[in-house]
């Protein structure tokens, strides 16, 4: 099953004044789920020297997400393998349906030569079982820099 479901609890001071979780707080979510579905790969590549660091992260946000008791469930799944980099596809899920969209490039990293490792080995392949459909961006505009 590529997808995976992690449950994220609220804290109370994950609110913002408007009564909404607050967007840094968006981000933590992300990083918990993260976490929770490459855990023990994440000391693996650290044992073998490798490091995962995040390259780029971009956030869709579709509706507010309002305190609640219960946790907030996030999706997450591997929208693309490179050679030495891959990006992780999320949904945030509030009350009314999806809060956030969201997807996280990260890369391998070996940590005693400081530059970047191809993927290989176990890692990868986990990180091609997880494999599902790219983000489906709702606003995304194509952007073309000025000449």
């Amino acid at each position: 099953m590529p997808r995976q479901t992690v449950l994220i609890p609220l804290r109370w001071s994950d609110v913002d004044a408007f009564g909404h979780v607050n967007n840094v707080m968006t981000v933590r979510m992300l990083e918990e789920a993260r976490v929770a579905l490459l855990g023990e790969n994440l000391l693996e590549q650290k044992a073998a020297g490798v490091g995962l660091l995040v390259a780029r992260q971009e956030i869709e946000y579709v509706a507010p997400l309002n305190y609640r008791l219960e946790p907030v469930p996030v999706d997450v799944w591997v929208t693309r393998v490179g050679a030495a980099d891959f990006e992780l596809g999320y949904e945030v899920r509030g009350e009314n349906g999806v809060h956030a969209v969201a997807e996280t490039t990260l890369f391998a990293f070996d940590l005693a030569g400081e530059r970047p490792q191809r993927l290989a080995g176990p890692l990868r392949e986990r990180l091609l079982q997880w494999q599902d459909e790219p983000i489906r961006w709702r606003r995304r505009r194509d952007k073309v820099a000025p000449k």
